[in-house]
């Protein structure tokens, strides 16, 4: 796991032992995990920012597959963004190392569980492992966050984290997020759908939905700063209309003060 380079892997420095605490010792990312900067309200993300986010997080994902690593704990909680906006999938390997260890980690609480796979639900010592195919339905769900900048399910609200479990685990009727259409190109949204089949063996792989993906934006790399510069320059031009704008008001106000002082004193 040290070995591994990747710009999209959260660099694994060591492990560490002291005190009865066993510690995982990544790379520090000064912008938090992809959660935060979801919920960071201050932050505006459009959809050049939030392709090139998912398209860090494939490359990685497919990176770890192709060296035969299964994830199996991916959740926006554990994609980190570093300091120039680039997405770096962190904690894999993480169930190698638990096991290795023989350390009983404690049983995941239900707002844990809702970017794992129903075949792993419903056999949890499968769950404890991953597979390749339960990382790709993470994937799916964190798709779900990203597009509607929201929380796994949010539009189930009047559901318990419980509830969505249990439905996702038993179905019918099949239980999965709702996306609105005008939220993201119309390919991504299927590839979002293939990605959480109920059906497995139905999902894609990483290097297909790589592929999916690339198609999407006509094979341009995505450049994050392309997209903020763009932002900037936006809020510039709004900035400059709001300024003559306020102006404007403000010469009416003084010509206004001024025939008023005239008419109670000589010019």
């Amino acid at each position: 796991l040290r070995d591994m380079r990747h710009e999209n892997l959260n660099l694994l420095l060591g492990l560490f032992f002291d005190g009865g605490v066993f510690g995982v010792v990544m790379e520090h990312c000064t912008r938090g995990s992809l959660e935060d900067l979801l919920n960071n309200e201050d932050m505006r993300l459009d959809w050049m920012f939030k392709s090139s986010l998912l398209t860090d997080l494939i490359r990685g994902m497919k990176y770890l597959h192709h060296r035969n690593i299964v994830h199996g704990r991916l959740k926006s909680r554990n994609c980190v963004v570093d300091g120039r906006f680039v997405l770096k999938v962190g904690e894999y390997g993480f169930n190698e190392i638990t096991r290795a260890q023989g350390l009983v980690t404690p049983e995941s609480r239900p707002e844990e569980l809702l970017w794992t796979a129903p075949e792993l639900l419903r056999n949890p010592a499968l769950e404890k492992k991953g597979t390749y195919k339960g990382d790709i339905y993470s994937f799916a769900i964190i798709m779900q966050e990203v597009i509607s900048r929201n929380s796994p399910f949010c539009m189930l609200d009047a559901s318990s984290r419980e509830e969505i479990i249990e439905k996702v685990r038993s179905p019918p009727p099949l239980c999965r997020p709702a996306v609105s259409m005008d939220e993201a190109p119309l390919e991504c949204i299927q590839i979002m759908k293939k990605s959480w089949s109920e059906e497995p063996e139905r999902r894609p792989t990483f290097e297909e939905v790589f592929i999916e993906f690339k198609s999407i934006n006509k094979g341009k790399k995505t450049n994050i700063i392309d997209s903020m510069l763009r932002m900037l320059e936006q809020y510039s031009s709004n900035l400059e209309d709001l300024i003559r704008e306020r102006t404007e008001e403000l010469e009416v106000e003084r010509t206004k003060t001024e025939n008023l002082v005239a008419q109670m004193l000589p010019r």
